[in-house]
């Protein structure tokens, strides 16, 4: 069995049909029909169910699976390790949950000093991007922290505020009055869903002032948060930067959150058992390098 043959493979399982796997790795399909006859021949098994719909992965074809993944992983390992580490090309597959104001500055700083770099981001919530960092599915993610996880290595990046917010007629203030979180509690509470860690800060919030809320929404973006509260159906906890704009233009009111609930940190994570390449290491220095900028 030869390298080639596992990536075939992962082609194919990827595509779920010979034809599309062959097509993508541009090879001609009777060549990637044999190969993987070949794989079954010399495991002594068949690998996939062969069916009018394409091929599906058997239990044997899962159980070589957990190998052909492992194997590539170490093989694309094996080529960050002969780098130029003063001029890296690559790829980098990152994560982010939405809200790191700061990611701009640490990608753009990134990409001008290494051009070669393809940087490709995918956003979702803390718990699940931590998933695909121990999946091998991510190189590194920017998360809330802290991450207790086993097994990830964490960097400090930013220190965020978080504050309530809510849209501009949700409540008339009145000079000297107390911001009255448990009338404005009777709104929907707009969050991320399960797994974010905003989320999780405002619920150990609400759990110690013992209120409880009336009705909690879940969205999958910010910016349908920020644009929901706005529109008066809810109040929401994000971070102070997030919403900066909205505040000055004053279509949504902001108010600071008591401590120690008003704090959250992001970080940047990685498994810490693989081989930190050229590529994530300039990287690493990049988010560095800004926090540097920011704390001056």
């Amino acid at each position: 069995m030869e390298v080639s043959d596992i990536h075939i493979f992962l082609a194919v399982v990827e595509h779920g049909s010979v034809s599309r796997a062959a097509e993508e790795m541009g090879y001609v399909q009777s060549n990637v029909t044999a190969r993987i006859r070949l794989m079954e021949q010399e495991i002594g098994y068949p690998l996939f169910h062969r069916h009018r719909r394409g091929m599906t992965l058997n239990a044997e074809g899962r159980k070589l699976l957990h190998y052909a993944e492992r194997m590539a992983l170490l093989m694309a390992e094996m080529k960050k390790a002969f780098q130029d580490p003063d001029d890296p090309a690559g790829s980098l597959l990152i994560g982010s949950i939405e809200t790191v104001v700061g990611l701009p500055d640490i990608l753009s700083l990134f990409y001008r000093n290494h051009p070669k770099v393809d940087i490709s981001l995918v956003t979702g919530v803390t718990e699940k991007l931590t998933e695909e960092v121990l999946d091998y599915n991510l190189d590194g993610a920017f998360v809330s922290g802290p991450v207790s996880a086993a097994n990830i290595e964490t960097i400090p990046v930013f220190e965020e505020e978080l504050v309530l917010v809510c849209g501009p007629d949700a409540w008339e203030a009145k000079p000297g009055k107390p911001l009255p979180f448990r009338e404005l509690l009777h709104l929907p509470l707009l969050v991320f869903r399960r797994g974010c860690g905003y989320r999780a800060q405002l619920e150990r919030w609400l759990q110690q002032e013992g209120i409880q809320p009336t009705k909690v929404m879940e969205f999958g973006t910010l910016e349908t948060i920020i644009g929901t509260v706005a529109a008066g159906l809810g109040i929401t906890v994000v971070p102070r930067a997030a919403v900066k704009k909205q505040e000055t233009e004053g279509s949504l009111r902001v108010f600071p959150i008591p401590a120690p609930f008003n704090k959250v940190s992001v970080v940047y994570i990685r498994r810490g058992d693989s081989y930190l390449g050229s590529v994530e290491r300039r990287f690493i220095e990049a988010i560095g390098a800004i926090r540097s900028r920011r704390s001056a």
